[in-house]
């Protein structure tokens, strides 16, 4: 899911009651770990054995494109909490539990939206789901919220929307026309061994579309004030961070997780940040994104007599490649196939430019992220993705929409968000040593 978006589309995923869980671990100073599984990991109820490698990895590459649209159109409409997003493109799932008795599900994490909605009883018409769906009715601790609070006008945005029964309503529409619509409540969750209370999400009775069994919902992991990471900041500062181990390579089938961490998480030396942009709407990680350089030749997105917009860019753990503009990415393209001078290769998939066969590249350039006060140098598998066996492509692609730093980039690196100091920090990191 893009914006999933990235960040952490990052693109930060709820509903499917399996033996597949998702440890957690909670800490002496009060922050709290989660497991974030990819989608296309062994651990995933996404997970196809039927299908290839150069199948997942193509299916993964072009939900790319397909998340980078989204920042487009943003903007919610009267009705609607959140628009045009893309329903199951999320790359990353989490397991955490609703209401009391706890209810567990598993979703996608999503970073970029901010409404956690899950399917609920009496469900008016929803797609089939191999779990058993929540029913408030047996949770001691749910409560529907009132048309006339302030939180209501939150989730709503532009204008509040009631029931019959004077309960607020949600309704979130996708741009290829599924939905969800139900009533937004606050109920306990459970992440790990800790219990939030009075936690604001969406119990969806009519939610139709192109939706998996095994999909049983979003967590909204954005910057929006209705998102989890919004409504944690009540138990714990307001931080997380995440460390993503590698895409598994074409024979590697291993249960590794990456992680998520709610809280404070000391980073120690070696890291470096850069201001988190704040702008309308307050659900995406923007940052402002100067330039990237080739083996110490860069390539500006500005000048100085037009220096880069502000906020050009965002951080999504649920977008797959990192999306440059179109002349940035014209001129980097060019300078590593300079840098490597080998000959080039297609990719089977037919999704992205520049690759090669993997075994004959030795020479990795030297590539450089520039954003405002912070420079990331790239290893190998933030510069190039494998495709096949054989075959490897760069991982990135142009856009004439807005930039996107996906989560290929950031494998490796710890990500951290500080939403006190509206920064955002990366360090290189062996995350599956974690």
């Amino acid at each position: 899911m893009a914006f999933s978006s990235t960040l952490f589309a990052i693109t930060l995923v709820i509903l499917y009651i399996c033996s597949l869980t998702t440890s957690s671990i909670v800490t002496s100073d009060g922050t709290f770990s989660i497991n974030l599984i990819h989608r296309d990991s062994i651990k995933s109820p996404f997970f196809d054995r039927s299908m290839t490698y150069s199948q997942r990895i193509g299916n993964t590459l072009q939900r790319s494109f397909i998340n980078s649209k989204r920042a487009m159109n943003a903007n919610p409409g009267p009705n609607n909490f959140q628009t045009d997003i893309i329903p199951a493109h999320g790359e990353f799932l989490m397991n955490i539990s609703i209401g009391n008795p706890p209810h567990e599900v598993m979703a996608i994490a999503d970073s970029g939206s901010d409404l956690t909605w899950i399917q609920c009883e009496p469900c008016i018409k929803c797609y089939q789901q191999k779990a058993k769906l929540f029913n408030p009715k047996n949770s001691s601790t749910y409560k529907s919220i009132p048309c006339e609070s302030k939180i209501c006008l939150v989730v709503s945005q532009l204008e509040k929307r009631c029931s019959r029964t004077k309960e607020c309503r949600y309704s979130t529409s996708y741009s290829d026309g599924t939905v969800s619509d139900g009533i937004v409540a606050s109920e306990s969750v459970t992440i790990g061994d800790k219990v939030v209370p009075n936690i604001i999400f969406g119990c969806g009775f009519h939610n139709d579309g192109s939706f998996r069994d095994t999909w049983g919902g979003v967590v909204g992991l954005g910057g929006g004030d209705a998102s989890l990471v919004s409504q944690l900041m009540a138990l714990v500062p307001g931080k997380f961070s995440y460390c993503l181990i590698p895409f598994p390579e074409p024979d590697d089938l291993s249960e590794k997780s990456s992680k998520l961490t709610f809280g404070i998480q000391e980073f120690g030396p070696s890291f470096v940040s850069t201001p988190l942009v704040l702008l309308t709407p307050k659900t995406y990680y923007r940052v402002t994104f100067e330039g990237v350089s080739v083996n110490g030749q860069r390539f500006n997105v500005g000048n100085e007599s037009n220096p880069s917009p502000i906020g050009n860019m965002i951080v999504d753990s649920g977008t797959t490649l990192t999306m440059l503009p179109t002349k940035v990415y014209n001129e980097v393209e060019a300078a590593i196939r300079n840098a490597v001078n080998l000959r080039t290769m297609k990719d089977p998939q037919k999704v992205l430019k520049l690759c090669y066969r993997a075994t004959k590249v030795t020479k990795i350039p030297k590539v450089v992220m520039h954003f405002d006060g912070a420079d990331v140098e790239f290893t190998r598998q933030n510069i190039f993705v494998t495709v096949s066996k054989h075959i490897m492509c760069l991982a990135m692609a142009p856009t004439d929409d807005l930039a996107v730093y996906g989560n290929l980039a950031q494998q490796n690196f710890m990500v951290g968000y500080d939403l006190e100091k509206n920064t955002m920090s990366f360090k290189q990191t062996d995350c599956e040593k974690l």
